[in-house]
């Protein structure tokens, strides 16, 4: 009896666990279900709950920027070299780099023995004009008068007109030294000339000091007007054509950070140099007095629209570092089946982002337009749960 009784209680606890298992086993499962390959299957009211839309992929019109660098420049009206026409010693001068200036200031004064000599031929050559002329006209009475020979007085004619080019020369050797000839004479010959500034600006830079000679193709200081600056962008031939006369700029400057300075382009070079790019000038709409010729800068410039495969910020994820959408497959009873599929992002303007798929066949499937965060929140905690 005792065996027996051994025997039927095995029995009844064998048959407890096998009613446990299929238990187990009917239980229907309540985890979030999923495919392989970085895919997840919703239902349609998880469709709902997650905002989730699909549609087509669609062309969308961006404007798109170029990226280049340059350095602020002036036009060359605006960037003055001050040199000494015939040369000599700088005897004065006050200025030093970064000082203002307007125009008409004096800069400095040269002096040279050869300014007296000049100041000196030019009055001779003026005094002896009245004589030849009073001669040339004393000549041709007497030839009219057939009381002297015809060529003396063409030998005057001749004489008066070879010392008035003389004397002109002259004028213009004195305008050039900055000394005006109708104003010269005998008591005002001096031994140095002034040098006025011709705009109104800044020196830029003094390449002399007091007592130095300074030949005709030296520089003696530079003047610059800061008034009318620009950017001088360097673009590469890959993007000449994106470009046009118009565009707008924006330019930022490492040395004064935080700050953009809008601008627009007025100039694009016709021929590439040994880099491969042209030079576009580009002008300020506001100046700052910060703002000085050959600083560094960085630009964006924007370029024309154009239609582009693109979809809304709700259709991108980013996972891993890299960026994805993902492809809407119908599945029984309104269900989808969502599959990230990886992209390249371009142009990113007002929402929109261009992408350009790795597979292009792919082009034609549905996608997820809106909702895409939710989509990736749910197959991150399906993850978590495995």
């Amino acid at each position: 009896m005792k065996i027996n009784y051994i025997i039927i209680l095995t029995l009844l606890l064998l048959g407890c666990g096998n009613s446990s298992d299929k238990k187990d086993q009917s239980e229907p499962q309540q985890q979030q279900p999923k495919e392989k390959n970085n895919s997840i299957a919703f239902d349609s009211a998880q469709i709902k709950n997650g905002g989730i839309d699909t549609g087509r992929l669609s062309m969308h019109p961006l404007s798109g920027f170029v990226q280049v660098n340059g350095q602020v420049d002036v036009p060359p009206e605006n960037l003055i070299s001050v040199n000494v026409p015939l040369g000599g010693f700088l005897k004065q001068t006050a200025m030093l780099p970064g000082e203002p200036v307007h125009k008409g200031q004096v800069l400095a004064t040269v002096e040279n023995q050869d300014y007296i000599t000049i100041q000196q031929d030019y009055l001779t050559s003026t005094s002896r004009m009245v004589f030849l002329k009073q001669e040339m006209v004393r000549q041709r009475e007497l030839s009219q008068q057939q009381a002297s020979p015809l060529k003396l007085y063409q030998q005057s004619q001749a004489d008066y007109n070879s010392e008035q080019a003389q004397a002109a020369g002259l004028a213009q050797k004195l305008r050039m030294l900055g000394i005006n000839p109708q104003r010269l004479s005998a008591s005002s010959i001096k031994p140095y000339i002034t040098i006025f500034s011709p705009i109104s600006g800044y020196i830029s830079k003094v390449d002399v000091n007091i007592g130095k000679y300074i030949n005709p193709n030296d520089e003696l200081m530079q003047l610059v007007n800061t008034s009318d600056i620009h950017a001088a962008l360097t673009v590469f031939e890959q993007d000449i054509s994106k470009i046009k006369i118009g565009n707008k700029v924006k330019i930022t400057l490492p040395s004064i950070p935080g700050q953009t300075f809008p601008g627009k382009i007025i100039l694009i070079g016709r021929m590439l140099d040994s880099s491969r790019s042209v030079m576009v000038h580009c002008h300020f709409l506001k100046t700052d007095p910060r703002l000085l010729p050959n600083m560094f800068l960085q630009a964006s410039i924007e370029t024309k629209p154009q239609n582009t495969m693109a979809v809304p910020d709700g259709a991108l994820i980013n996972f891993g570092g890299k960026p994805f959408i993902f492809a809407a497959k119908p599945q029984p009873k309104n269900a989808m089946l969502f599959s990230m599929i990886p992209v390249e992002i371009g142009i990113q303007e007002n929402g929109w982002n261009e992408i350009r798929l790795k597979k292009p066949e792919l082009a034609n499937q549905l996608f997820v337009l809106k909702g895409a965060f939710s989509i990736l929140s749910a197959m991150k905690n399906t993850g978590e749960e495995d």
